[in-house]
């Protein structure tokens, strides 16, 4: 098992491999990610001075080439110590061991002095490029001779230009004051949850994250590390897709969505849990000791209808309230009917007391019997009695 070092700046014992190994071969007291935290790879005064500490020579023109590389090979995982460490592994080979900090200086000064003498070289192959077409042009030489006394283009030697994207210093986020507003507990508890490998801006987004999901879906074990997963996977997505790594964007989502699904984070898994809230008196109990308290009273059907039966019934309240209030015709045929009424008992035909028929060409035509005729009438009173009850309920509560 490795040694352990404790950082002398966030206090925590890690193993070896986390610190930097100085010339002497000891390691750093620092770890790399406490020791590489602020540096901005386009800004030497951001690192030089641990170039200084391990006492290697910054020399510009390795240090944007292994930029670019590192940058090209994966830009969504490039970062503060993504260079740092191949410098220094760099620094450690045949041809510049020999080198100190101190001759930084002497070493970036003869590169500017290669890289001058090289552009000079460069302008007079090119003038003499210029000659030797001009003579071409006037028939002085052959095209034979061009192209024997023709140099080329000369190769160059000057120090590359960063390909990484600007740094953005108004937008940095400075870790620090994130740390100081951290309590001891709450640094132990999100670095033994999320890893050591993260910065607390980035404890933070994780845990946001994490939060807003588990105030959502019923967490399990299963399901609780899926979304660790899930969200240390969206961390790395934003990070591609903020650098322009469409690529690894991609199949990052890819693996974003197989976990979502895996754990049953999708929107149809949710409406199915809250649709399942209670399918037995078991669940039933099994909440009300659960959460104790009173049970949850739903809100009023008539005005928040929860299903298809509640809206049918409100429909048809509705519909029976308006048919009853907003139809001009209906009141004036219950009117007419009972002027109708009114005016056959005055003529003889009926008698409304006893509801029966007196017209002798009616009893001619239906030859019932006193007893026949009045259970009939009072069936007829009866049912229209329920009729106007119902009409009368339908009215008072809508």
């Amino acid at each position: 098992m490795a040694d352990r070092i404790t950082c002398t700046k966030c206090g925590r014992s890690r193993p070896e491999p986390e610190f930097f190994k100085l010339k002497t071969g000891h390691r750093d007291d620092i770890c790399k990610d406490c020791l590489t935290m602020y540096i901005d790879n386009r800004k030497p005064e951001t690192f030089t001075w641990i170039l200084e500490k391990f006492d290697v020579p910054y020399i510009e023109k390795k240090w944007v080439q292994l930029c670019n590389e590192t940058y090209k090979k994966n830009p969504g995982s490039f970062g503060p110590k993504s260079v740092i460490g191949r410098y220094l592994r760099a620094m450690n080979m045949v041809q510049y061991k020999q080198y100190t900090y101190a001759d930084s200086d002497k070493l970036n000064f003869a590169d500017k002095k290669q890289q001058q003498e090289s552009e000079a070289a460069i302008a007079a192959a090119k003038e003499k490029e210029e000659e030797l077409k001009a003579k071409l042009e006037r028939g002085e030489i052959t095209e034979a001779q061009y192209n024997t006394l023709s140099a080329g283009t000369a190769s160059s030697n000057t120090t590359p230009e960063f390909e990484i994207p600007n740094a953005l210093p108004q937008y940095q986020i400075d870790e620090s004051v994130i740390t100081d507003s951290l309590t001891d507990d709450d640094i132990q508890f999100l670095m033994l949850k999320w890893g050591t490998v993260y910065t607390p801006s980035q404890w933070i987004a994780m845990e946001t994250m994490y939060k807003r999901y588990s105030n959502e879906y019923e967490l399990n074990v299963d399901r609780e590390e899926v979304l660790k997963k899930m969200c240390k996977t969206s961390l790395k997505m934003d990070e591609a897709l903020d650098t322009g790594d469409v690529n690894g964007y991609k199949s990052l989502a890819t693996v974003f969505d197989q976990l979502r699904k895996s754990g049953k984070f999708t929107e149809a898994q949710n409406k199915e849990d809250k649709q399942r809230y209670l399918d037995s008196i078991g669940e039933l109990i099994a909440l009300c000791e659960r959460e104790g308290g009173p049970i949850e009273q739903l809100p009023d059907p008539d005005e928040y209808p929860q299903d298809k039966i509640d809206f049918t019934i409100r429909d048809l309240k509705s519909y029976t309230y308006g048919l009853v209030t907003n139809e001009l015709g209906l009141g004036d045929l219950i009117e007419s009917y009972i002027e109708k009424l009114e005016k056959a008992e005055e003529e003889g035909d009926i008698d409304l007391d006893r509801g029966l028929i007196t017209s002798s060409e009616e009893l001619a035509a239906d030859a019932l019997s006193d007893d026949e005729a009045e259970e009939f009438q009072m069936f007829l009173e009866n049912e229209i009695e329920k009729d106007a009850e119902k009409l009368l309920e339908s009215i008072g509560e809508g």
